[in-house]
């Protein structure tokens, strides 16, 4: 099932960017502040997912895991991220 993400990566992360955007522009009322806290909360959450899925570096704040570390530490990783995700997405 991995091998079948990472062969769609780009399809992806071209769609976790395009929810995003979709998203705070369906959801914007006026208020520019909770707009950018959205877009920019699920950007910064998928570009993690999105980097797990290229075998590059998993970030969130300032740390990450790199293509060397443990790959089920990157996958948990990776799935938090996946998680903020949609609670971003969710509650914003």
């Amino acid at each position: 099932m991995l091998g079948e993400l990472k062969r769609y990566k780009h399809v992806i992360g071209l769609t976790l960017l395009v929810v995003a955007l979709v998203a705070g522009f369906i959801r914007f009322n006026g208020d520019r502040e909770r707009f950018f806290a959205m877009v920019l909360g699920q950007i910064w959450f998928g570009q993690a997912v999105y980097n797990y899925l290229r075998d590059g570096w998993v970030t969130i704040g300032p740390g990450g895991m790199g293509p060397e570390d443990d790959p089920m530490h990157r996958a948990v990783l990776a799935g938090v991220a996946m998680f903020l995700y949609m609670l971003v997405f969710f509650l914003f």
